[in-house]
């Protein structure tokens, strides 16, 4: 099986650190990825860009680094599925496309100390744009096929057998 649906997402970390001498300081991480399916795995991409903003005595000072790309490759058996949310009519973010794993390291390496510090391991919800809110719900469903197909295969959840009664 070959990919067809690629998902564009972000995320995104801001701190703010004041000290005592009145200094200020904000950093930004943003992360922009691309999450696609392949045969049996999961595969996310990301670049984060880092933007610190600083006040001090001296001035204001922007810096901005971009790191290279990582990537994540995560096994199927590791993922219970996708969806993309109903949006309700009091919220005023975009979509979200919700990865849930079936293993907490699955999302570890995106979501752990080194990573962006998701608010649950499990879960890993990736912002998108309105404009691909059809295309992650296109990949939703072509996980959720996947996943089935791969438990047919794999024999389907075991089934408790009673002996025959005479």
């Amino acid at each position: 099986m070959t990919s067809l649906a690629a998902v564009p997402f972000t995320l995104k970390r801001s701190t703010d650190l004041w000290t005592s001498g009145g200094d200020y300081e904000s950093t930004t991480e943003t992360a922009h990825g691309l999450v696609r399916l392949e045969s049996e795995r999961l595969v996310l991409q990301w670049r984060v860009a880092v933007r610190t903003e600083s006040i001090d005595g001296a001035g204001y000072e922007t810096r901005e680094e971009i790191e290279p790309v990582q990537e994540m490759v995560i096994p199927l058996a590791s993922v219970a599925g996708a969806v993309v949310p109903r949006r309700r009519w009091w919220q005023l973010t975009g979509p979200r496309l919700v990865l849930t794993a079936t293993d907490l390291l699955a999302f570890e390496k995106i979501a752990g100390q080194q990573g962006l510090k998701l608010m649950h391991p499990a879960k890993l919800v990736l912002r998108i744009k309105r404009a691909d809110r059809l295309i992650a719900e296109e990949f939703a469903a072509e996980l959720a096929l996947t996943l089935a197909r791969q438990q047919v295969v794999d024999g389907g959840p075991s089934v408790l057998r009673l002996p025959a009664g005479d």
